[in-house]
């Protein structure tokens, strides 16, 4: 048996049960071996009746005696399996299933595994699983639990499991370089998949789990390290700093922080080579990003190159494209704006005039990454808030150019040290980890909802004083499953109640683009006070006059993005609030509003959020291109990763003869692996 061959062959399996195969995403025997175990339950304490304890869940055995059968109503029956141990008896009670007195006759001695009710005395176990003493599939072991679906039960992926790990070809799966194997003592594949799905004991299940680990991180990094490498060996356009770049910094209305200089001199150094640059830049919310960005712009203009600024949102294509029309205003640089809403006609002269370098700078969204978008001398391409795009829509920026690229991320979502090494491995990381002089830290205080009352007196107070308030809510539509108020209910709730005396306006991302500018427009002319929102502001909203964001279910939110939503507020020069309101009492729940309340530093918060909620569900890989974790953790085997990583590097530097074979089998696995998940640039 081989790993690409199909499921449908394994013993049990079929065409029709291959289908429920499908649904859990397995399709190839190889698939089948990595649906690892959700978890595992001990099995292998057996217990006499006489030591075991209420409310227990353990193994043991005993005689069959008596078969007692019930229909207490319809479509119910009740089996009560009497089973005697020496003196000692019990009752293990079966629902449903009649074929239990198929299976065992009265006599055969079994084992069994289940939660003990002690009733009147004697031991009960509902719904145990059974099997004949000495079997040991279902009990006496250590027992994988794993994911399924409808038409699907353990025993079944078990069964299946045990004949595919019995036939299937190890040596064509092993692709882990010996020499790494041995440098950390790390099990052979054939030993990780076999413990990891029955281990003999806990140590051996740590052994296996230890290589799955290490091998999940290594080959993700040698991916990430891949992508730099096919990046490094294209030609690209050198840029030179001139003379200029100083006289435009010169006359900025503000003054520049020594982290903004740092990070402008790593990107004038990138951008002065043959190499294109891949460069990361995390700034917290109003660290000053946007001026670097148009910084690197200039000097490409200078030299004579297009740029674009690529944005996940066509609201804050349009803010940026107000500010580079201001900023860029007697330099002479074209600047044109591409969204999704564009006009047609506008679009098609927009598109000759960046094939004819009749323009030098494109602000915009996706629309960017059409096939009509070709640049006649694109030398830097940034985008800004790059998670929302993803691995696959940053290349297409560049991917179909002979010449590439500098290219430049930018985010505003301090991303943790930990994830940021899996998530920007193929970039360069710089920090604008200081923020501007006169910035006062927003003022934030968490209250139960039974006190949201005093969150819009506080409102109320602040636009008297003639100043605006956001009002965030975590969804558009009324849900009958949670108990949140959409964004439209909360707006004819608050437009009708509490500030009913002023103009309340309502944002949120089902509404069509020329609305939500429209309100947006509005807002920033203060013809609206309140503004009633879904997490559409998130990003690059900018309206100094906005003092008060009051976040409704906050517990909705997680950290990092709480931290966002408030980095709307404190953009002005009056001090400004942030009020959580939030309902429930969870330890954790306490901990994440007291982390808000007392720090404005978004990598500090990051940091912890990632230890409260864990990667998978504070930033998804899958969102990046990337695919998730089966085994791996990044808060809990960061050790693994360091030596994966550090391994990794090693293999794409070493040009020897002697691992040759080795490198080229993972390199192959690699490219397979990811195209087939990520279906981003070649490899090769």
């Amino acid at each position: 048996m081989r790993p690409g061959d199909s499921i449908m062959y394994v013993k049990g399996v079929g065409e029709k049960k291959s289908q429920k195969y499908k649904k859990l995403n397995i399709e190839t025997v190889e698939e089948l071996l990595y649906h690892f175990p959700a978890r595992y339950e001990d099995r292998t304490t057996v217990k006499r009746f006489d030591e075991i304890a209420n409310d227990e869940k353990v193994c043991s055995y005993g005689t069959i005696v008596n078969f007692e059968k019930s229909t207490p109503k319809r479509n119910m029956t009740i089996i009560k399996v009497v089973v005697r141990q020496g003196n000692e008896g019990a009752f293990l009670t079966i629902f449903n299933n009649e074929y239990i007195k198929d299976k065992f006759n009265v006599g055969d001695k079994i084992s069994f595994y289940g939660k003990a009710k002690k009733v009147f005395g004697r031991l009960e176990f509902n719904a145990p699983d059974i099997e004949k003493f000495g079997e040991n599939n279902l009990t006496n072991m250590i027992y994988p639990v794993y994911n399924l679906t409808h038409g699907l039960t353990n025993p079944e992926i078990q069964k299946s499991l045990k004949d595919s790990l019995s036939k299937i070809s190890f040596s064509e799966m092993e692709y882990v370089p010996l020499e790494f194997l041995e440098k950390h003592h790390i099990c052979p594949l054939e030993y990780a998949l076999k413990n990891i799905h029955f281990p003999a004991t806990i140590d051996t299940l740590k052994i296996a789990r230890f290589r799955l680990i290490y091998q999940e991180f290594f080959m993700l990094q040698l991916y990430l390290l891949m992508m730099k490498k096919f990046t490094q060996q294209h030609n690209t356009y050198r840029i030179t700093p001139l003379s200029q770049l100083d006289l435009f910094i010169s006359e900025l209305p503000f003054e520049l922080t020594l982290a903004q200089k740092k990070v402008i001199d790593e990107i004038k150094r990138d951008m002065d080579r043959d190499i294109p640059m891949q460069r990361l830049v995390q700034g917290d919310v109003g660290s000053g990003k946007t001026i670097v960005a148009f910084y690197s712009i200039y000097n490409a203009f200078l030299n004579g190159f297009q740029s674009t600024l690529m944005v996940p949102t066509e609201i804050l294509a349009k803010q940026h494209y107000q500010s580079a029309l201001d900023l860029f205003k007697n330099t002479g640089i074209r600047i044109r704006l591409l969204t999704g809403s564009t006009p047609k006609k506008e679009k098609e002269k927009i598109y000759k005039e960046i094939s004819g370098h009749d323009c030098d700078f494109v602000i915009g969204t996706h629309a960017i990454i059409q096939d009509q978008v070709n640049f006649e001398k694109l030398a830097l391409a940034i985008t800004d808030e790059q998670h929302r795009f993803g691995v696959k829509q940053r290349n297409s920026l560049y991917s179909s150019y002979e010449i590439m690229p500098h290219v430049l991320v930018m985010t505003a979502t301090p991303i943790p040290r930990t994830l940021s090494m899996i998530i920007q491995g193929d970039l360069d990381v710089s920090l604008i980890d200081e923020m501007p002089k006169g910035r006062k830290p927003i003022e934030t205080i968490a209250i139960r909802k039974n006190l949201r009352k005093n969150a819009y007196d506080r409102c109320t107070e602040e636009i008297q004083k003639g100043r605006q308030v956001y009002i965030v809510c975590p969804l558009v539509e009324e849900s009958e499953d949670l108990d949140i108020k959409s964004a439209q209910e909360l707006f004819d709730e608050l437009s009708q109640n509490q500030f009913s005396n002023y103009r309340v306006g309502l944002l949120h991302g089902k509404m069509k683009a020329r609305d939500k500018a429209q309100i947006m427009e509005e807002f920033e002319d203060k013809k609206i006070e309140v503004l009633v929102s879904t997490t559409v502001i998130e990003v690059g909203i900018n309206v100094p006059n906005a003092t008060v964001m009051v976040i409704e279910d906050a517990q909705r939110f997680g950290l990092s993005q709480l931290h966002q939503l408030r980095g709307r507020v404190g953009r002005g020069t009056e001090e400004s609030h942030c009020i959580l309101i939030y309902q429930g009492n969870s330890d954790i729940l306490k901990q994440r509003m007291k982390i808000m309340t007392e720090t404005n530093n978004g990598f500090v918060i990051s940091e912890k959020d990632l230890i409260l909620r864990g990667p998978g569900e504070m930033f998804g890989l899958r969102q990046h291109g990337l695919p998730e974790f089966k085994i791996a953790d990044l808060v809990k085997h960061m050790n693994i990763l360091h030596r994966a990583q550090e391994d990794a590097r090693i293999l794409i530097d070493d040009e020897s003869s002697h691992t040759s074979a080795e490198k080229d089998k993972v390199m192959q696995r690699v490219k397979v692996k990811f195209e087939k998940e990520i279906k981003t640039i070649a490899l090769n």
